[in-house]
């Protein structure tokens, strides 16, 4: 079975510009450290809404997410604040004005998600750009505290997701765009 997610995928411009706050973040990492250290490949970066995971109905997803972001206005998203951990060893950045298109997800389709956390805990918009393991100790920690300067773009569309088997090179797909009907949200 496949997984899947809803979510926003950064345009180009955005792109470019968290991979340079990557290789900022590369530079000051010693040459010789006890991390395993995986970068998210600039085609895969995106903001998830809700994640589903595995699932065999995609068009079922496809209708639903149609449905949600139908009701949802188009929204500016900002890219800004400081990179800081996000559960256990995901590297993330903020993005400012996704919290209401997160929340209406969740809402509607969480029910379909197989995240038992989904609907239970405030939604927080954000681009993981990474992942560390084992995560530093705080004396150590290199990775956090990065300060993006801020980006902005429109978000007219969602994307369904799906993720693939690739041990290089991006891992997800997009299979599908649904577009937010409602006036841009500013």
């Amino acid at each position: 079975m496949t997984r899947y997610f809803i979510g926003l995928m950064l345009p180009p411009p955005v792109q470019a510009h968290l991979t340079g706050l990557v290789n900022t973040i590369r530079a000051a990492l010693p040459a010789q450290r006890p991390l395993k250290v995986s970068w998210n490949h600039p085609a895969d970066l995106h903001c998830t809404l809700v994640f589903i995971g595995h699932s065999h109905d995609e068009h079922r997803l496809v209708i639903s997410m149609t449905e949600v972001a139908a009701q949802l206005p188009a929204t500016t998203l900002t890219l800004a604040g400081a990179t800081h951990w996000l559960g256990r060893n995901s590297l993330a950045v903020p993005v400012k004005g996704a919290d209401e298109l997160g929340t209406a997800f969740i809402e509607r389709m969480g029910q379909l998600s197989s995240d038992r956390w989904a609907g239970r805990r405030p939604f927080h918009g954000h681009v993981t750009i990474g992942r560390v393991r084992p995560r530093p100790r705080p004396a150590e920690d290199l990775f956090t505290q990065h300060i993006v300067e801020p980006v902005a773009w429109q978000a007219t569309q969602v994307q369904l997701v799906r993720g693939t088997d690739a041990s290089s090179g991006p891992r997800y797909r997009v299979v599908a765009h649904a577009p937010l009907a409602g006036p841009l949200n500013i």
